[in-house]
């Protein structure tokens, strides 16, 4: 897989994973696909992708909870990180990183999403 243009997607709604993921591959990105924390927190040590759109309010682990222990580990620490959330961003205020970082409200437009990961990875 190419690190270069591979998405870790972390969602528990079949919906939206079908519709992200569908979007994000037409965009011509490898897509991995996590429905709880730690799935996402494996996959990511793993296969390190080279961005994470992941959603806050996940089974088993949160995704702010997510980042917090990606952000601790060498291979994962400058990971880019996409939040996806109905919530407001000050739950995760306090992990967002200038360049690494970005926030997305949940009624996420596929523009929008694909506009912040091409802002965190370059082409």
């Amino acid at each position: 897989m190419d690190k270069k243009r591979s998405v870790l997607l972390v969602e528990d709604n079949p919906d939206t994973v079908e519709f992200l993921s569908r979007r994000l591959v037409d965009e011509g990105y490898d897509v991995m696909i996590a429905r709880n924390g730690r799935d996402a927190l494996r996959i990511a040590t793993a296969e390190l992708p080279s961005a994470v759109v992941l959603d806050i309010n996940l089974p088993l682990l949160n995704g702010d909870e997510v980042c917090r222990e990606l952000r601790k580990h060498d291979a994962t620490s400058r990971m880019p990180i996409v939040f996806v959330t109905a919530e407001t961003e000050t739950r995760v205020k306090d992990l967002l990183v200038p360049g690494l970082t970005i926030c997305l409200e949940k009624a996420i437009k596929s523009k929008t999403l694909l506009d912040a990961l091409r802002e965190l990875v370059p082409s």
